[in-house]
């Protein structure tokens, strides 16, 4: 299937097309991370059978709720039409777990100072150690990545649902500028005039008008041709025979 880039369901996007995708992409990358660090956490907390913590359960429930809103919104961006008002309830949603989770770890991570600390073994007292903090700053950079990029995209909507709900002004979208710039390009190139109204009729037989209405006019040749026929009949008259009254005397 061959899709056109800035129409998607018969519906222009109001959406800047780089920024639009430069969010997404962040936000999805942030997504996938931070849910595989959380569950490689939660595995190994399972086997050791220790509870998992709030902070990784709201982590790993927000990256996957983000994966899936991504994966929606970008079907209905490509196939239908992804209105703002609907993102930003969408990104809203997100951006509040984003933040809660991200605080959270925040929290937890500031008061074991894994932050502040070199991630070596002599640090740490061992290499499982000094694995698992750079697993932790990892998770932190990753956390603070989606927060960012998710209310930077909830941002974008909010702008992009004012600037289309604008009353009075038209906004031409982002990813409709270059199709209008080689719309006036073509529309600069002399082009060969053609009739919308089809065939023109020879100029001989066009209708004469008079005050009734049009009348066709015929070629000169024909009123000639006609004329000669009539004036031939009128001369000559009609001819008659006598051989039905020869035959009468004859019985």
């Amino acid at each position: 299937m061959v899709l056109k880039r800035s129409v998607r369901g018969g519906v222009l996007s109001p959406y800047p097309r780089f920024l639009f995708h430069g969010l997404r992409s962040a936000q999805l990358i942030a997504a996938v991370i931070v849910s595989g660090i959380i569950a490689y956490f939660i595995y190994y907390l399972r086997m050791e059978k220790i509870p998992i913590p709030w902070t990784f359960i709201v982590l790993f429930a927000v990256s996957l709720a983000t994966i899936i809103a991504l994966t929606v919104t970008i079907c209905l961006y490509n196939f239908t039409y992804l209105a703002p008002s609907f993102n930003i309830v969408l990104n809203g949603i997100t951006s509040i777990l984003w933040a809660m989770g991200f605080g959270m770890l925040t929290w937890s991570v500031r008061n074991s100072h894994v932050l502040a600390r070199q991630c070596t073994g002599k640090e740490f007292g061992g290499e499982a150690e000094a694995g698992v903090c750079r697993d932790y700053k990892a998770l932190w950079a990753m956390a603070l990545c989606g927060t960012v990029s998710t209310f930077a995209a909830l941002a974008l909507d909010i702008h992009t649902q004012q600037k289309t709900t604008r009353r009075g002004v038209y906004a031409i979208p982002e990813d409709d500028k270059q199709a209008q710039k080689l719309a006036t390009e073509l529309n600069s190139v002399p082009s060969m005039l053609v009739r919308s109204q089809g065939y023109d009729i020879p100029r001989e037989q066009s209708p004469v008008v008079t005050g009734s209405g049009p009348m066709w006019q015929l070629p000169e040749e024909d009123i000639a041709y006609h004329n000669r026929y009539g004036a031939e009949e009128e001369t000559h008259g009609p001819v008659y025979t006598d051989e039905p009254k020869n035959r009468s005397l004859q019985h």
